[in-house]
C-alpha cells in the first residue's frame, strides 16, 4: 500500500486526491512577488489545501488519516524538488476556532518529515482583530534564504498586523 493517496493534478496545477472515506482534497499553490529590502523582486507561494471544497471543521468528525499527512508532505517535498529557490507561505484558516490547532498539526508534520532539508518558521499575526497562524517553508540550502526570510516578514508584518 502507499503511504500517500493518488494524485491527479488539474489544468491549473492544483492537486487533487480522494481518502478511503471519499473525501476530496484539493492542493493549491498561488503565486505573487514581494521585494526585498534592496528592491529586488521575489515569487512566493501560498499553499494551502481543502476538504472536498471547504475550509471548515466539525469537532471530531473525522477519525486521524496518516496517508493525509503523508501525501501533503509528498507534495511539499515535490514543490522543493522543482522549485529550490522558491518560498512556500501559508495561513491556516481562521473561519472556525480550529486555526491555532491546524498550525499545531502542520508544525508537528514539518518537525516530523520535514526538518532535514526545510526549514519551517511560524508566524502569528493579526488582521481586523483576527489572530492568523501561518508560516513559512524554505528550503535551508535556499543561498537567499536570510533575504527572503527578511523580506516575507517583513511583508506579513506589514501586511497583516493591521487592527
Amino acid at each position: 500500500m502507499s503511504l500517500h493517496y493518488n494524485l491527479s493534478e488539474t489544468d491549473q496545477g492544483f492537486y487533487l486526491f480522494t481518502t478511503d472515506l471519499g473525501l476530496v482534497y484539493t492542493v493549491f499553490f498561488t503565486s505573487y512577488s514581494i521585494d526585498d529590502k534592496d528592491g529586488n523582486s521575489h515569487t512566493v507561494y501560498n499553499f494551502g489545501f481543502d476538504r472536498s471544497g471547504e475550509f471548515t471543521a466539525k469537532k471530531f468528525g473525522f477519525e486521524y488519516d496518516g496517508r493525509i499527512k503523508a501525501t501533503i508532505v509528498f507534495i511539499i517535498k515535490e514543490f522543493f524538488q522543482k522549485n529550490d529557490d522558491k518560498t512556500l507561505l501559508y495561513f491556516c484558516y481562521s473561519g472556525d476556532e480550529y486555526s491555532r490547532h491546524r498550525s499545531i498539526i502542520f508544525n508537528r508534520w514539518c518537525n516530523e518529515e520535514l526538518s532535514d532539508d526545510i526549514e519551517h518558521m511560524r508566524k502569528t499575526a493579526t488582521y481586523n482583530d483576527e489572530e492568523l497562524h501561518g508560516g513559512m517553508l524554505i528550503l535551508k540550502s535556499n543561498p537567499l534564504r536570510d533575504l527572503l526570510i527578511n523580506a516575507i516578514s517583513s511583508y506579513i508584518d506589514d501586511t497583516f498586523n493591521l487592527k
